[in-house]
Order: C-alpha cells, then sequence, then structure tokens
C-alpha cells in the first residue's frame, strides 16, 4: 500500500466534515466517484475498534438533536448504523461488523479501486497544521486500475460469489475483470463446497464497495 499526505488531494477535503468528532477513516467505494467527478451517494466509515464506533454513534446522534434539518437517521442493522445528510445528500454508514486499521481494512477488500482510505494519522496530529494530521493510503495500482477501469482482485477471495455478483454490477459501469482475476475468481467459485443464494449477498459488511 501507498501513503501520502493529502495536498495533492484537495478534492477529497469536503470528506473532513464527515470525520470530525470521531475517530473513524473513510475507505472503499466512494473515492472511486470522487475521482470520476460523480456523485457520492454514501460513505462508509471504519474505525480501528468498537468504542470508536459507540464514540461516533453518539456524535452523530447529537448532531441529528441539533441539526434535525440537516441529519437524520437512515437505516440500522446487525453490520451498518446509518445516518443521513439532509443538505448534502450522503448517507454516511459506520461499519460496525469489522474494526481494524485503515491498511487492514482495504487489504480485505477485493478490488483494487475500493483499496483506498482517508483517515487521521494521531500519531502525527499538530494543532498548528491540520492537514498534517490527515494522510491517504491506496494501492500501490489504484490509478491505473481507476483509469483502464479493471476489476483486479490481488488476494484472497473470502466471499467469491458475492465478488462474482459485485463484478456485474461495475460492469454498468463499464469496469471488467481482467484474465487473471477471471481465473482466480473462477478457481474460487470451483473450491466452494457448496453454494446456494444466500452467498450472493455475503461480505464483510454491507455495502462493501
Amino acid at each position: 500500500m501507498k501513503t501520502t499526505d493529502i495536498y495533492n488531494f484537495r478534492q477529497l477535503f469536503f470528506l473532513d466534515k464527515f470525520l470530525v468528532g470521531h475517530k473513524g477513516f473513510a475507505a472503499g467505494g466512494c473515492f472511486k466517484n470522487i475521482f470520476n467527478n460523480e456523485p457520492v451517494k454514501d460513505i462508509d466509515i471504519f474505525f480501528i475498534k468498537q468504542e470508536d464506533f459507540i464514540e461516533a454513534k453518539e456524535h452523530f446522534l447529537d448532531l441529528i438533536k441539533k441539526e434535525p434539518d440537516n441529519w437524520s437517521k437512515s437505516y440500522n442493522n446487525k453490520n451498518v448504523w446509518a445516518i443521513y445528510s439532509i443538505k448534502d445528500k450522503i448517507r454516511i454508514k459506520l461499519i460496525k461488523s469489522v474494526f481494524g486499521t485503515p491498511e487492514q481494512i482495504i487489504d480485505d477488500f477485493d478490488f483494487t479501486i475500493t483499496k483506498f482510505a482517508y483517515y487521521t494519522d494521531y500519531g502525527k496530529a499538530n494543532e498548528d497544521d491540520y492537514l498534517a494530521q490527515f494522510e491517504v493510503m491506496y494501492h500501490e495500482d489504484y490509478f491505473e486500475h481507476l483509469q483502464t477501469k479493471s476489476l483486479v482482485l490481488d488476494n484472497a477471495i473470502p466471499f467469491p460469489i458475492s465478488t462474482f455478483n459485485r463484478s456485474y454490477k461495475y460492469q454498468k459501469y463499464g469496469y471488467g475483470l481482467c484474465r487473471e482475476s477471471k481465473i482466480k475468481l473462477l478457481q474460487s467459485i470451483y473450491d466452494l463446497p457448496s453454494i446456494d443464494a444466500e452467498q450472493l449477498g455475503l461480505s464483510l459488511y454491507d455495502g462493501k464497495d
């Protein structure tokens, strides 16, 4: 993974308002939309530990009380607690089913074009340099694969049926599996002891991309 500061990623600065007041970090498919100048419909927020998720939930509940015209509850399930920014028309999804560092989280994602994180490095926090607190981390081939619209699988596939299903969703937007990834995915599906319809929806969390 590559790590760098955010001075060359000014298009990400609007995310800051969703990341203040808690220790969560943004990761996943929203960055694909941002770099392609497409509307962002939702942002997935991850946490290193459960306590950070609980603090973030309390933070957003407080915002809902203080700013009812701008914030509202969205939905809640075993994987996600979500709120909605009425002004920005963006759903903020707090992931509560998996925890880890930015590197651990995006390394578990399937396609390389989802392996991007925007986070605060608290070890480098400096009150005099706000931007220095923030960093980005992404797969070394992230921008190449985004530009060529390539779906590339570079590690193990925990839920191959779900990944197979998601590849069709990306296909609608012009993205296609590379030859090597097709072989890897087919082999992973072939190695499954059995296949049922429920596996189409399996993922590390609800809304994995």
